[in-house]
């Protein structure tokens, strides 16, 4: 049978091929995993990483004597199931949580929309243990709060059962304080995991509509320990907006289209939250001094060398995209990276887990072309990544203006355009970069025909950067 082994230079992993061991990707050695974490290594033995990583380069060749820049992808895998030695004390292997249900009660959600989100927060409640800590916000014109950090047990269920039949859908949509007002929630009875899950149909209109300045909040409330996830409903909210809240509120947005499907939503979201298998999840490069890092999703905040994973769920695979900027190197040498992913388990142990070398070599740039060392699948993921961002980035310039948001469109084209020759002539990217130029126009030049698309352009974006499930279909 064939063992599994991984490429030295770009870190790819593939079967032991026939005679040469040579990598079909990149043509760099390949070696057997010796005590690797893809191959199953140490998994639930106590104080060992259970999660799995991998570090992939796209081109492992570069000329001599510049500055060039190459995508790192970085890919975590969590189990199905935390150790029992690594869960937490308590039902389910878990410490108690805070969930703040924020929820817009503003006039357009009258009808259908109210009756299921008041239906999916009492779902939400039976999915939650006793011990954990809810609160419910509501907002249209003015902000009120149903209920105020209350440990779950038999009478807080009941108490807001009852309290969701006096909601009444009325009024305009003051988003903003609704966020603030869930996130001042979740810190007041703060808990280890705090997430505070946004539902909206509409426009922000009363108080701050500033897209940058409401995804500031967000941030301050990652920075304090609170996760914030958004929903959006139906076709007439600002996607943007909602979006901008999730990414820098560490969380996830998603689009529903139909209100029947909100329970199913708001419900999902909380049951990964409930399930964590790594908390504060940090990866640190070990690069060159002076290698420039940017992550392509702002979900992932750099520091130096070290990016900010945040609390990762069970059976979750999260693939981040590193752009890093090499300082010039002299024709011959070889410029190796790797590191190291730290997390904190359920039980809040410490743990560690090793990211593969990837190397690249450096050329004369006589002898250099630009699709030297390309590794095919890696750039197609790459690509893919861009392509999210390019329509998060120009939904978020929409908000700006048409002029902003075909500006950003055709720059991140121009990028994409570029990126994806190093493949050649290939019909599978061809497409998918027409599909991204067609998306990407309606988005600049939104039509009323067109918005089911964007959200939807959106949401399946979101999902490439965070992961989110269809909890519908899942």
């Amino acid at each position: 049978m064939a063992r599994l082994m991984r490429c030295k230079y770009c870190g790819t992993l593939q079967d032991e091929p026939q005679g040469a061991k040579i990598c079909v990707q990149c043509g760099g050695e390949l070696v057997f995993l010796a005590d690797d974490p893809w191959a199953g290594e140490g998994i639930g033995q106590k104080g060992k990483s259970y999660i799995r990583a991998q570090l992939e380069l796209d081109q492992i060749a570069a000329p001599a004597d510049r500055v060039v820049e190459r995508h790192l992808v970085i890919t975590v895998e969590t189990p199905d199931a935390v150790p029992l030695d690594e869960q937490a004390e308590g039902v389910a292997g878990r410490e108690p949580l805070h969930f703040v249900a924020v929820l817009d009660t503003s006039g357009s959600m009258r009808g259908a929309k109210i009756g299921a989100a008041k239906e999916a927060v009492r779902q939400a409640l039976r999915r939650l243990q006793d011990g954990d800590v809810f609160s419910l916000v509501t907002f249209a014109t003015d902000l009120r709060c149903p209920l105020e950090s209350k440990r779950v047990d038999a009478g807080v269920r009941r108490v807001v059962t009852s309290s969701l039949q006096e909601i009444q859908a009325g009024g305009q949509t003051a988003l903003c304080g609704g966020l603030e007002r869930g996130v001042e929630r979740a810190l007041t009875d703060p808990e280890k995991t705090n997430l505070v899950l946004l539902l909206s149909d509409g426009q922000a209109n009363v108080g701050e509509t500033d897209v940058e300045v409401v995804g500031r909040r967000a941030i301050d409330a990652r920075a304090k320990g609170v996760t914030v996830s958004t929903l959006g409903v139906g076709y007439d909210y600002n996607e943007a907006m909602m979006a901008e809240i999730a990414l820098d509120g560490g969380g996830r947005f998603y689009h529903i289209a139909d209100a029947g499907q909100i329970a199913a939503y708001l419900t999902g979201e909380l049951g990964e939250m409930a399930s964590l298998a790594a908390y504060n999840a940090v990866v640190t490069l070990n690069l060159p001094a002076g290698t420039g890092v940017q992550a392509l999703s702002a979900a992932y905040p750099v520091q130096a060398h070290s990016l900010s994973l945040g609390d990762i769920p069970i059976s979750t695979t999260l693939e981040v995209i590193v752009r890093v900027l090499l300082l010039p190197q002299p024709a011959g040498s070889r410029l190796p990276m790797d590191g190291v992913l730290s997390y904190s388990s359920p039980a809040r142990n410490a743990l560690t887990n090793p990211l593969n070398r990837v190397i690249v070599r450096f050329a004369q740039d006589a002898l250099f072309t630009p699709v030297v060392g390309v590794v095919g699948p890696v750039v197609k993921r790459v690509l893919s990544y861009m392509q999210a961002a390019s329509v998060l980035a120009t939904s978020k310039a929409a908000t700006r203006g048409l002029g902003a948001a075909r500006r950003q469109s055709e720059i991140d084209l121009a990028s994409m355009r570029q990126y994806a020759a190093l493949l050649g002539e290939d019909e599978a990217v061809a497409h998918a970069l027409a599909d991204s130029e067609q998306v990407l126009r309606e988005m600049a030049a939104p039509s009323p025909a067109a918005r089911p698309r964007a959200k939807a352009a959106t949401h399946a974006a979101m999902r490439r950067h965070r992961g989110s499930k269809d909890f519908e279909k899942a």
